[in-house]
């Protein structure tokens, strides 16, 4: 049975039974205490989110439509309550672990107002490949979209060890809400499915700390990073300057100014088109990049790689590799753009290469095959065309 808590229209969707499983966790098995690291520098500076949990009994209901709060057993894992949001523009990866150090030099770049450490890394869900990060669920909730920070249900399934999944790798992948399956980093863990839910653009799966460092992720490798109305470009070349060329990945939409029918030439375009329809047959298979089966974006950065373009890996990180057109000025070759995600409308997560004449060339779900089909105008979010400059200013992974 799912529960879905409703908010403005829009939802996330909760396995039932949340608080029971919080009731059968080991009282020692999961907590939202930060490592030492993380208190090192909770608060070095104002705007700086503190990392100490409050006290807190109990599960909220998120929306009025809600089930209502069950309670949680004695000695459950706290989590804070959302006093704030911000926006989560970057995600800086390092090789190494971030120190306090590193903290306050991001902390310094002009345009930052806040940011959250977090865990980064590759990992195995139900044998499905996923990008995972490992959270204090107390201070990265506020960096999530609106509904999904207000949930205090999911919130505290995280908490309690439970994994949360994104829509589209819960939908696509076809995970069982409300099961336990099979996780895999370089260690083993089972953990039960307890949410599908908007994080950030990217990221597959969300954890609490305690679950990454059983996974086996690396260790407060990651940064979450606001800095609302500040130059996202200005932004990531100086929080790359700060910490030595770490990979920024940037989670925003940047304005183009320049000439949007200029990016490609058409034997590019042709080389794409040509690539993209040689593949029509292969499976769809989430994670899959080619060239024997697919998921969406991974067809798409296929094609794109024949011409010499690298574009990033996941839909909602191609969502800003160009500027967006209009519709009716789509040209082969442009991606288009859906949003199927009940909690976040604005959080693109399928994605498709125009072939023309309101055609396009599509791995559409599991189950299916790359196939060229006509563009359902339901739930489309838009249509980007690529700029290879743009493209590689995203960051994060890269065909």
């Amino acid at each position: 049975m799912l529960e879905r808590f409703v908010a403005a229209g829009v939802a996330v969707t909760l396995a039932a039974g949340t608080a029971t499983a919080v009731a059968g966790v080991a009282d020692h098995a999961h907590t939202d205490r930060p490592r030492a690291a993380t208190t090192a520098f909770s608060n070095p500076l104002p705007w700086l989110p503190s990392a100490t949990p409050s006290a807190s009994t109990g599960v909220a209901s998120p929306a009025a439509t809600a089930a209502p709060a069950r309670s949680v057993r004695h000695g459950a894992p706290v989590v804070q309550p959302l006093t704030a949001l911000h926006e989560a523009d970057f995600l800086v990866i390092d090789n190494h672990q971030v120190t306090a150090a590193d903290m306050q030099r991001i902390a310094r770049v002009q345009g930052v107002q806040a940011l959250d450490l977090v865990d980064y890394g590759r990992i195995t869900v139900a044998g499905h490949p996923a990008t995972a990060i490992g959270v204090g669920p107390s201070t990265f909730r506020a960096y999530t979209p609106k509904l999904t920070a207000q949930s205090d249900a999911l919130w505290h399934s995280v908490a309690a060890g439970e994994l949360t999944a994104s829509f589209g790798m819960g939908n696509d992948a076809g995970l069982p809400l409300g099961q336990t399956v099979h996780v895999r980093g370089t260690r083993p863990m089972d953990l039960r499915i307890g949410a599908f839910a908007s994080m950030l653009p990217g990221i597959d799966a969300v954890v609490a700390r305690n679950e990454s460092h059983g996974l086996g992720l690396p260790t407060s490798n990651a940064v979450v990073v606001s800095a609302p109305g500040a130059d996202p470009l200005k932004v990531q070349s100086a929080l790359r300057a700060a910490m030595g060329g770490s990979q920024v990945q940037l989670l925003r939409k940047v304005v183009v100014i320049r000439d949007a029918g200029s990016f490609l030439d058409r034997r590019q375009i042709n080389t794409v088109l040509k690539a993209a329809y040689s593949r029509i047959g292969a499976p769809y298979v989430w994670g899959a990049t080619g060239p024997a089966a697919f998921d969406c974006s991974g067809l798409v950065g296929w094609a794109y790689r024949q011409a010499g373009i690298l574009l990033p890996r996941t839909s909602q990180q191609q969502w800003y590799a160009g500027p967006h057109v209009p519709l009716d000025s789509a040209r082969p070759g442009d991606l288009l753009f859906w949003t199927y995600n009940p909690a976040d409308p604005s959080d693109v997560d399928h994605v498709a290469i125009y072939a023309g004449d309101g055609k396009m060339i599509v791995a559409p779900h599991t189950g299916d095959f790359v196939r060229v089909r006509d563009v359902p105008l339901s739930h489309l979010a838009g249509v980007v065309r690529v700029d290879p400059a743009m493209a590689a200013q995203v960051g994060g992974p890269h065909f």
